[in-house]
């Protein structure tokens, strides 16, 4: 199967490899997490012994509990430098006692992947205290996306239109492996959702509301980039007559937040310099997740390009909020290091009056950081009134947001 080489990832993990810690890879389900543990596989191999252990592969069916991974692990042939890879490891029935008694058994350490942040996180926490390392492998960027696209289907498309197939099928790499129908494509959608839902979510936290749990999604889904509360979700799903309280709405986000359907962010507020902790945006984990259902409507456009924008600036590196100055609101705050920038992205400039509303959310902040506004033109001003303009499919394909900060 053709693949390309994630190189900031297998960077990173490669680094992390090196460390005495031990290495926690997550993501959404069908990112590409596998492939990108086997491309790691074959680089540690040239530097030791390193073994995968694949759990959904039926040669390891026998692995199910701490026991059976400890005392597998014995049997390998180790080296002075010896990797053990465990692709899925919450599949194993108390994997992290294992994870924890092999790491640095006989100068084995050990990388892990899994499909659930809290699951990884709150059990490795509870026994390693911090000695462990964790990267998020996201869906593959639109300069990704191209790449892979073009190594597969040899198309000469242009940038635009493989931007309005990356917002419609997303950036699952397994998906650019067909014919990219849109009946075979909508169906992997829609099965990837619904083994997320029931092994990720359903199953973990014993839902019995399979109903009311959907409707929570779906309603999150459809508001991609608006402010969403579970008040406010309650309250919605009360005037469609379906009683669903407060509580369980929060739970149910915070579970599909945990399995990597959405991105929770917090509002910021830049004067008052402090995160506000009601009310949060709601971004997919990919945009493909809620294409399967509805398809890929104009209705959208202006939370998907904001989708897009907030990943990319998590790949770089940036934490990300959502800035509010009084009554006004900035799109992201992007922070990292001692440099914060302000971002607001329109679909398009055309209409003065919505140049003017993004500029003058800009222009109103209290503070000297840059600010940048982010739009679908085709041609970018420069600046405006100081406000640095770029092209999304710039930013998208890997361009600097201040010159600076190209995607390597």
């Amino acid at each position: 199967m053709s693949e390309i080489i994630r190189e900031q990832y297998l960077e990173t993990l490669v680094r992390y490899a090196q460390s005495p810690a031990i290495v926690v890879v997550t993501g959404l389900r069908r990112v590409g997490k596998s492939t990108l543990l086997r491309q790691l596989l074959r680089l540690l191999q040239d530097q030791g012994s390193a073994f995968l252990i694949d759990m959904e592969d039926l040669a390891f069916g026998a692995i199910r509990t701490a026991q059976d991974l400890s005392e597998y692990a014995a049997t390998l042939s180790h080296q002075d430098n010896s990797w053990l890879i465990v692709d899925e490891v919450q599949l194993i029935d108390e994997w992290e006692r294992a994870v924890t008694s092999i790491h640095g058994r006989s100068g084995v350490r050990v990388i892990v992947s899994g499909s659930n942040a809290s699951l990884l996180g709150s059990e490795l926490a509870t026994r390693l205290a911090g000695r462990y390392v964790s990267l998020r492998v996201m869906p593959l960027s639109f300069a990704e996306f191209v790449e892979l696209y073009r190594h597969i289907h040899h198309g000469s498309q242009s940038r635009e239109d493989l931007f309005d197939l990356y917002r419609g099928i997303g950036g699952l790499p397994g998906l650019l492996h067909t014919d990219l129908s849109e009946d075979l494509v909508g169906q992997l959608q829609r099965d990837v959702y619904n083994t997320i839902a029931l092994r990720d979510v359903v199953t973990r936290h014993g839902i019995r509301d399979l109903a009311g749990f959907e409707a929570v999604a779906r309603f999150a889904m459809d508001n991609v980039g608006s402010l969403v509360s579970a008040n406010s979700i309650a309250r919605y799903m009360k005037s469609q007559g379906r009683r669903i309280s407060v509580d369980t709405v929060l739970n149910y986000l915070v579970y599909l937040t945990e399995a990597f359907v959405f991105d929770q962010v917090p509002r910021f507020d830049i004067r008052g310099k402090r995160h506000l902790e009601v009310g949060f945006k709601y971004y997919l984990g990919d945009l493909g997740l809620r294409s399967g259902f509805f398809g890929t409507g104009e209705r959208w456009i202006g939370g998907d390009l904001e989708n897009l924008v907030y990943h990319e600036l998590l790949r770089r590196g940036y934490r990300v909020s959502i800035g509010i100055v009084g009554d006004r609101e900035i799109d992201f705050v992007a922070e990292k290091g001692d440099t914060r920038v302000y971002i607001q992205v329109a679909y398009l400039l055309a209409e003065r009056s919505t140049r003017d509303r993004e500029l003058r959310s800009l222009l109103d902040l209290p503070d000297a950081y840059p600010r940048v506004i982010i739009s679908m033109d085709r041609s970018a001003p420069g600046t405006m009134h100081g406000v640095r303009h770029i092209s999304a499919l710039d930013f998208l394909s890997g361009g600097g947001i201040l010159g600076d900060d190209r995607q390597g």
